[in-house]
């Protein structure tokens, strides 16, 4: 249960709860006025009315205000899971998150500069699903398949070099696990992007590779880097960059053959990220030229608001307060 307007709710809790406070202290003066100090026959000439139905409309009247104070505050309770059905592809950006994407070679970085682009994608797709894959020297699904469009640009931005401890750059697993998160669903067209340097740590990447990829699943590489090359630099450590076993600083370049090599696999396009020039309408060109099919997706959730309840009663009980006659006498 979340409240969306809680401040809000706050200073009216705080100014009710001042107001009842004075109510209650006047109430204590008014009692110098019963029985004990005055006979009934003062008091009927002093005020016409019954003293407990008064007492009664005013307690439902607080209670009215008070639940009108908790609709306020913008109850949300559970998650609902709502149907969405939309014509489209499904897509997998499956991002190297190796050490050498800290390179700075293309401003501000490498895994920044992808990120910027991948969220520029993010923002033109409408009706198709969206996931994520982060590899390194091992890789995991980051995010299935999902057509919520806001969820998948906090996950973009959330990706880092530090999110996988295993260090080196195993491509054909990570493809594995990209083919993988398409479910064995064989009506959509598929289409994986790779992003990354090409420094690939594997043997045999491109034969592992090609039979990974099936004839409905289109491959599309986006090379990140240039190749004059980059030192890589330690996180948070200013001008402190890595060495090797050695001792020498490593510096890292783009693997262009190796990735020239793997886009040709089903006839996929190379693309390359430079420091002036953009890949994402590229990108969205291949999105776009997809044959669209009808994706049915469970995955869009959002809180269910309940203000309306606290609100109904509180309509009620101030109604009832102000229906009740305060027996008041007639002359």
């Amino acid at each position: 249960m979340i409240f969306e307007y809680l401040n809000i709710a706050l200073l009216c809790l705080v100014l009710f709860i001042i107001n009842l406070i004075i109510y209650l202290f006047r109430s204590r003066f008014l009692k110098l006025f019963d029985d004990k100090n005055f006979s009934r026959n003062s008091m009927s000439k002093l005020y016409h009315g019954n003293i407990s139905v008064i007492r009664i409309k005013t307690i439902l009247r607080y209670l009215g205000i008070l639940s009108l104070i908790v609709s306020m505050s913008g109850i949300k309770t559970g998650v609902t899971v709502k149907p969405i059905e939309r014509k489209g592809v499904d897509i997998i950006f499956c991002i190297d998150v190796s050490l050498s994407m800290d390179s700075q070679d293309i401003k501000p970085s490498r895994i920044d500069k992808v990120k910027f682009e991948m969220s520029k994608v993010v923002d033109s797709l409408k009706g198709d699903r969206l996931g994520i894959v982060v590899f390194s020297g091992s890789n995991f699904l980051y995010l299935p398949l999902t057509m919520d469009y806001d969820a998948s640009k906090l996950f973009i931005r959330s990706i880092d070099t530090e999110m996988i401890s295993s260090r080196g750059t195993d491509i054909p697993s990570a493809i594995k696990t990209s083919v993988d998160a398409f479910k064995g669903d064989n009506e959509q067209q598929k289409i994986i992007f790779l992003f990354s340097d090409g420094e690939d740590h594997s043997e045999n990447s491109i034969e592992v590779i090609s039979a990974l990829i099936k004839d409905k699943i289109g491959l599309h590489v986006i090379g990140v880097g240039t190749s004059k090359g980059s030192l890589v630099p330690i996180v948070n450590k200013e001008n402190v960059f890595i060495k090797d076993s050695e001792g020498k600083l490593v510096l890292s370049k783009i693997n262009i053959d190796f990735l020239k090599n793997l886009s040709s696999i089903n006839e996929g396009n190379l693309f390359r990220i430079s420091k002036s020039e953009s890949v994402s309408r590229n990108i969205i060109d291949i999105i776009n030229s997809g044959e669209d099919t009808l994706i049915s997706s469970f995955e869009f959730s959002d809180y269910e608001h309940k203000y309306q309840y606290p609100l109904a009663i509180s309509l009620l009980l101030l109604i009832i307060s102000y229906v009740i006659p305060t027996g008041r006498k007639l002359k």
